[in-house]
């Protein structure tokens, strides 16, 4: 798909486009849905894996001197293979940092085409948008430190830690953080749409 092809299907400009695919600009979360809509794939198909790769290999770099002599073979690791295929450590998740101080934090290993399992991260005064979107799916929220504030069609709900929501992601809807502190959350958005590269649609 061509730029200019990308950038009517999303409604923003080609020149957005060409920015955020370059790195120079960071999309903001309507966009962000827009944008992997139009092109059938799941939002975490798109987050930084190298982010994570490098962050991976610093620490096995740090490991290793920590080792001294020893060789790369007495490295600690799931013998099983569970560090890989089951389980994302903290320090190894893939991540995308979203315009207007949110960070989306993958906790699965690999992009799944029924659901998105994220960390969401607010920087206080951070806001997934300035106006309401909406997107195929529904959205499970659960709070785990901080507060979030989320705008659901006419409705205003202030979540705190442990509080939790659901809702469907077709009603227009936006988050908040509108405290001086830093809110942690656990998302988990279910697809109703094709994300297996088919670009077929089934949302309407």
């Amino acid at each position: 798909m061509r730029v200019t092809e990308l950038a009517r299907a999303t409604g923003v400009t080609p020149s957005l486009i060409s920015q955020i695919e370059r790195g120079q600009s960071r999309p903001s979360v309507a966009t962000l849905f827009s944008i992997a809509e139009a092109l059938g794939v799941a939002v975490d198909a798109l987050f930084d894996r190298s982010a994570a790769a490098q962050r991976d290999s610093q620490g096995l770099v740090n490991h290793q001197k920590g080792l001294g002599s020893a060789s790369a073979s007495t490295v600690p690791s799931d013998s099983d293979g569970s560090g890989s295929r089951y389980v994302v450590r903290a320090d190894g998740r893939e991540a995308l940092d979203i315009e207007g101080g949110v960070r989306w934090e993958r906790l699965t290993p690999e992009t799944l085409p029924y659901a998105e399992f994220l960390e969401l991260v607010y920087a206080p005064g951070a806001q997934s948008n300035a106006n309401p979107y909406r997107h195929p799916g529904t959205e499970m929220v659960l709070m785990l430190s901080g507060q979030i504030v989320i705008d659901v069609g006419f409705e205003s709900f202030e979540l705190n830690a442990g509080d939790s929501i659901q809702f469907p992601s077709s009603m227009p809807h936006r988050y908040c953080n509108n405290t001086q502190e830093a809110a942690h959350a656990v998302t988990v958005i279910l697809h109703d749409y094709d994300t297996s590269g088919s670009g077929d649609d089934t949302s309407g």
